[in-house]
């Protein structure tokens, strides 16, 4: 009898440290392809954003942009993510979204990226002035899997509510 107790202990204790390396390296190959995503973003921003930097009056236009994970609490595997550019000119949000997601089309179509969705493989789904700081927000996806393309819906239903 305690051999089978030995036996069933012994069993569990191997599916959990199995169980424990699965998810550590699923975690692992997520982390890989936010990086690439990430990269893929930056540099994508890099060439289009410079465009209108003279009208918001961009002080550090020779900084490099970087952006940082904005999904986290949408899920796993979303690959959106905000960039922050001080400003001191405001524009018009709504248009710069347009025109900055024109630009981004123009990227997309140079570079051939394929989207996981009909949306364009890399385009903003948020351009929003800080109220207290002269920053610029501006959040990009890159529609590369089923989660980014749910996440897209859903922000789209939730500005359909808002907008109501």
């Amino acid at each position: 009898m305690k051999l089978v107790l030995l036996g069933l202990l012994v069993g569990v204790i191997v599916i959990l440290i199995v169980r424990r390396l699965v998810r550590q390296n699923g975690k692992k190959e997520t982390e890989k392809l936010i990086v690439a995503s990430q990269h893929l973003v930056n540099t994508a921003m890099q060439e289009v954003l410079p465009k209108f930097y003279a009208r918001l009056g961009v002080s550090n236009a020779d900084e490099r942009l970087t952006s940082t994970l904005v999904a986290n609490i949408w899920g796993h595997n979303v690959m959106a993510f905000e960039f922050q550019i001080p400003v001191t000119t405001k524009v018009e949000p709504t248009q710069l979204k347009i025109e900055l997601d024109r630009a981004l089309d123009h990227y997309v179509a140079d570079h051939h990226l394929v989207s996981a969705s009909t949306d364009t493989a890399i385009h903003s789904t948020d351009v929003w002035f800080d109220q207290v700081k002269p920053i610029l927000h501006i959040d990009v996806a890159h529609v590369v899997n089923e989660q980014t393309a749910a996440y897209i819906r859903d922000l789209r239903r939730l500005n359909q509510t808002l907008q109501q």
